[in-house]
């Protein structure tokens, strides 16, 4: 039975890594749109720019923020949006295989005014209690430039179940004026001021990445722990069940 817990902890395991791999790989997507939206806010607020040239640029910037959301709700993992709010109800059938579990984990500082979007909870051992988990933020519009408007959802503890597990995380209402503000940057002082929110969305953008990179390191020397245990125990029990054969001969010849 241990033998069998612990090769279920490392499927386990390993399905949350290729979780964190799709989802890192298309944050780092997010990120080089909002690189090129802070090289364009610092173009803007350059006074030698006319109102033309800035019109111009705030239309690459729209169409950068639409790109944003695309890859915010294109990115899935087995049919599970990972980096947007929208598919709680798509989800049943995946929250069967992967699990659907709010968990008490700690978030970065950086991202603690943030929509959670999934809550990502691993059973990484043979008893149903040893379990970690990490929290996956929207990456959508609405949530890097929300500023102080949207809360990080509550934590909590659900009932536990054997294998990954991915919560749909609360939604808070975003205040006026923080999270569907667009970015603009029509003026020198709404581009200084548009930067400002550009480089909090890049910063929570990489302080989510590299959460995400130490949780899948963490999982990644789980696993390779996990398989020289499964590797000794599967020795042992062989040796056992010799010594048991070799017992029951002995005493059917004796």
């Amino acid at each position: 039975a241990q033998i069998r817990g612990l090769s279920q902890a490392s499927r386990n395991t390993s399905k949350a890594i290729n979780f964190i791999q799709t989802t890192e790989g298309n944050l780092n997507e997010v990120e080089k749109v909002l690189v090129r939206m802070k090289e364009l806010a610092v173009q803007s607020g350059n006074g030698t720019y006319s109102d033309a040239d800035r019109g111009s640029i705030q239309i690459e910037i729209e169409q950068l923020t639409d790109e944003i959301n695309r890859i915010a709700d294109q990115a899935q993992y087995n049919q599970m949006h990972m980096l947007s709010n929208k598919s709680a109800a798509q989800n049943v059938r995946t929250a069967e295989e992967l699990g659907m579990q709010p968990a008490k984990i700690n978030t970065p500082a950086s991202l603690s005014g943030s929509q959670a979007s999934w809550t990502l909870r691993v059973h990484v051992g043979a008893n149903q209690d040893e379990a970690i988990a990490v929290n996956i933020y929207a990456a959508n519009v609405a949530n890097l430039f929300a500023g102080e408007g949207a809360q990080a959802a509550p934590a909590q503890e659900g009932a536990q179940q054997e294998g990954v597990q991915a919560t749909p995380a609360p939604v808070a209402a975003p205040t006026p004026g923080g999270v569907n503000s667009p970015i603009n940057v029509i003026t020198a002082v709404d581009a200084n001021m548009s930067l400002a929110k550009i480089e909090d969305a890049i910063r929570m953008v990489s302080d989510q990445r590299a959460n995400l990179g130490a949780f899948q390191n963490r999982l990644e020397s789980i696993k390779d722990s996990t398989e020289y245990a499964i590797e000794n125990l599967k020795a042992s029990y062989a040796q056992i069940k010799d010594a048991t054969m070799t017992d029951e001969i002995v005493a059917s010849t004796t």
